[in-house]
């Protein structure tokens, strides 16, 4: 029993050492724009008016050890308050049903200025509430396969759990045809505990973003009228540890509908290629990409996206100054 539990020890630390390696990347969407305060806090409220947003990532389905990914969103811009606010509630399942867990809950706040006749300036600050576990019962070890059964009595101190705050920052710039940010997260060192080891769970995170709107034909002034047409060509670049991508896409709007084109590096050559299309009719949006693996990762099945949004009608109320606010003119996929 005593030689069984050392094994049993051994192999905990060398997966728990393993899968850390995996814990420095953050759960990423490839509709960036579709889950906007996902990316940047201080997207929150730019539309002004109440937005919902709920997202699903399906990576790596050729696996049955895949990554699932749920988010879902609220953020509206607020008068009185100078600025928007939002709520960020997502779940990140690892291997089959869900061997590692990681759970977040935030709040956004952000203050919107006006620096410019045409451009606005957004600082956010977005505080976290992570909760991670790890479940040893669906952990299949080698000598299982030889009809061995694992001690099902298993120490206290192997069922890791681990619940901290974490605190993000982020700016967004805007222009009716530009707009541009940076994020950062994981301000505060998230750790665990292990025995004598103290493991980093994420690494600081930047996100830089820049993108633009160029109309080629335009019905009515002020609002999207069918058979608008629109280009929006963005480059994204997040690092994190020793994890670096560079997206660079393009989405093209013939409203209604939505195409996008996207290619992501990993700085050693193409990580993927990444197409999505969608369609909205006045509060409702609806879209879907599909990352095509360009690595050693190809036969993982990619990665199924499915985003869902809906935005309600209002009017804001401009503040005494008679400053107005213009929604950011982003793509919504």
């Amino acid at each position: 029993m005593i030689l069984c539990k050392r094994k049993f020890y051994f192999l905990f630390i060398f997966f728990f050492l393993t899968v850390s390696n995996l814990y420095g990347q953050d759960a990423h969407f490839s509709q960036f724009y579709a889950n906007p305060i996902h990316m940047n806090p201080a997207f929150a409220g730019t539309i002004n008016c109440p937005r919902f947003s709920v997202n699903f990532r399906d990576q790596w389905p050729a696996f049955k050890n895949n990554f699932l990914t749920f988010s879902t969103s609220y953020d509206q811009h607020i008068s009185v308050l100078h600025g928007g606010v939002g709520v960020l509630v997502s779940a990140d399942l690892q291997g089959q049903g869900g061997i590692i867990q990681t759970y977040n809950a935030g709040a956004i706040y952000n203050f919107r200025i006006q620096a410019a006749e045409n451009f606005n300036l957004q600082f956010a600050v977005q505080g976290n509430y992570l909760h991670t576990s790890l479940n040893w019962h669906k952990l299949e070890f080698a000598s299982q396969l030889h009809g061995i059964p694992v001690d099902t009595e298993l120490p206290t101190d192997l069922m890791e759990r681990r619940s901290q705050f974490d605190l993000a920052i982020g700016v967004v710039g805007y222009t009716p045809y530009l707009y541009f940010g940076l994020a950062v997260h994981h301000l505060l060192p998230l750790k665990i505990n292990f025995f004598k080891y103290s493991l980093d769970l994420w690494g600081l995170k930047w996100t830089a973003h820049a993108g633009g709107k160029i109309t080629i034909t335009k019905k009515k002034k002020g609002e999207v009228s069918f058979g608008d047409i629109s280009f929006f060509p963005n480059v994204i670049f997040m690092s994190q540890e020793t994890f670096h991508y560079l997206h660079e896409g393009f989405y093209f709007s013939f409203y209604p509908l939505t195409v996008g084109a996207w290619v992501r590096h990993n700085f050693q050559g193409l990580d993927a290629l990444i197409l999505s299309c969608g369609i909205e009719y006045k509060i409702f949006r609806i879209g879907y990409s599909y990352d095509f693996n360009l690595s050693q990762l190809e036969r993982t099945g990619g990665a199924h996206e499915i985003s869902l949004q809906f935005v309600i009608p209002c009017t804001l109320k401009t503040p005494p100054v008679k400053r107005k606010f213009a929604p950011i003119e982003c793509p919504r996929f």
